[in-house]
């Protein structure tokens, strides 16, 4: 399975960086009350991608169950389960996959307690240009997802503080009125700004 995801990388993604694009600022694109779930973007649906200064259209190449490859217009490339990004190709670390052990909380729509939760996950990565020196395999954090915090636009935030093999922070925004996840920032590797999503353009 990890050969043939790699694989799809490869085919779908170019080897450049992404190019500065003067996109609109998350959240104005859909009024939040109108925004599909993250985990669950509807038919038809593009995901709005941020990294660092770049910005632009991610579309949906390909669809397996919960799992959803997409494609920015640049070449970059990222995998999702859910709402979790758990691989990605094109930028200066390729993140290969990503392991949960147990049950991740964001899996699904369904509305999260406000109770902190804690869980752990291992993830693999490469350099860009796949050298064997540089994979790293099994790299252990354990994370915890505190409790939600008052928003701007009728969101709570919630942060997933993670150390381990590395320390990084997740942010993920849910919609006050039902919990259901709109936004996320995510780490995806080291010397690699966060991933910014949401589904908030719709693909003609």
């Amino acid at each position: 399975m990890k050969c043939r995801l790699l694989l799809a990388f490869l085919t779908l993604s170019g080897c450049g960086v992404l190019a500065p694009f003067a996109g609109p600022p998350p959240g104005q694109l859909v009024p939040v009350t109108e925004l599909q779930p993250l985990a669950a973007p509807p038919s038809g649906a593009a995901l709005w991608a941020e990294i660092g200064p770049d910005a632009g259209r991610a579309r949906l190449v390909r669809q397996e169950q919960e799992r959803r490859i997409w494609r920015l217009d640049t070449g970059f490339v990222f995998v999702t389960e859910g709402a979790r990004v758990i691989a990605t190709a094109g930028l200066e670390t390729t993140l290969l996959a990503t392991h949960f052990l147990g049950e991740d909380p964001l899996r699904g729509t369904q509305a999260l307690g406000p109770a902190p939760l804690l869980l752990a996950r291992s993830f693999d990565t490469a350099s860009a240009d796949g050298k064997p020196e540089d994979m790293r395999f099994g790299q252990l954090v354990q994370c915890r997802l505190e409790p939600p915090e008052d928003a701007l636009d009728g969101l709570l935030e919630r942060a997933e503080i993670c150390e381990g093999a590395a320390y990084f922070i997740n942010r993920f925004w849910f919609r006050a009125s039902d919990g259901a996840l709109v936004r996320s920032e995510q780490w995806i590797g080291r010397r690699v700004p966060p991933l910014r999503l949401e589904v908030a353009v719709m693909a003609p």
